[in-house]
């Protein structure tokens, strides 16, 4: 059974796009900057509520998207809170801003900030997820200039990749507001985050 169909339509806007250029370019591992471009919440596969943010790579990498998902706290002890932590200080946040108070978390304050991240790729074949961590601009100028010297190595597998690192700092505000992270009310101390103060703010 013949199930081409020479008389095909369809619209499309192409406004923008940028032309597929054959090959494409494999994101190797390395430490990479960007701008989170977008957030939203989604829900996992085990059924617990998490937000997906995508960060848009600059300098080589260009255009290259990867999205991280992350669980929203449930508790004042649930441990995701380290890496919401992590998160906004990879978004330009001080420590000053982080630890207001309640950090009021929306799509807001996520998008259009700068981002540092580490990148490492996954195998599907071998059942490796690929791993992307958020890094304060410290720790990422740190852990970039160690991942650098060890690449450039003799004999060192990292060199033998090729990979990019470098990246040109996005040109992105990173001003909060005065008192704290989404205009939160400083109530105590320390930067307690609730399960219902998230969802509220996600689900604005």
């Amino acid at each position: 059974m013949d199930n081409s169909n020479p008389n095909f339509s369809f619209t499309t806007n192409l406004s923008g796009i940028r032309a597929a250029s054959g090959g494409g370019m494999k994101l190797v591992e390395g430490y990479y900057e960007g701008i989170v471009t977008d957030a939203f919440q989604t829900t996992s596969r085990n059924g617990r509520p998490q937000v997906a943010i995508k960060v848009t790579l600059k300098g080589e990498a260009d255009g290259i998207v990867r999205t991280s998902w992350v669980g929203i706290p449930t508790s004042a002890e649930d441990n995701v809170r380290y890496f919401w932590r992590a998160i906004f200080e990879s978004l330009g946040y001080t420590p000053a801003q982080i630890d207001h108070g309640d950090v009021s978390v929306s799509r807001e304050v996520l998008v259009k900030r700068p981002a540092s991240i580490y990148y490492k790729p996954g195998d599907k074949d071998m059942g490796i997820y690929e791993e992307l961590k958020f890094l304060s601009p410290n720790d990422w100028k740190m852990q970039k200039t160690q991942f650098d010297a060890a690449k450039s190595a003799p004999n060192s597998a990292l060199g033998a990749t090729g990979g990019n690192t470098a990246a040109a700092t996005p040109q992105v505000s990173t001003a909060a507001p005065v008192g704290g992270i989404g205009n939160a009310p400083g109530i105590g101390g320390g930067n307690a985050v609730t399960k219902d103060g998230l969802l509220a703010a996600l689900n604005r």
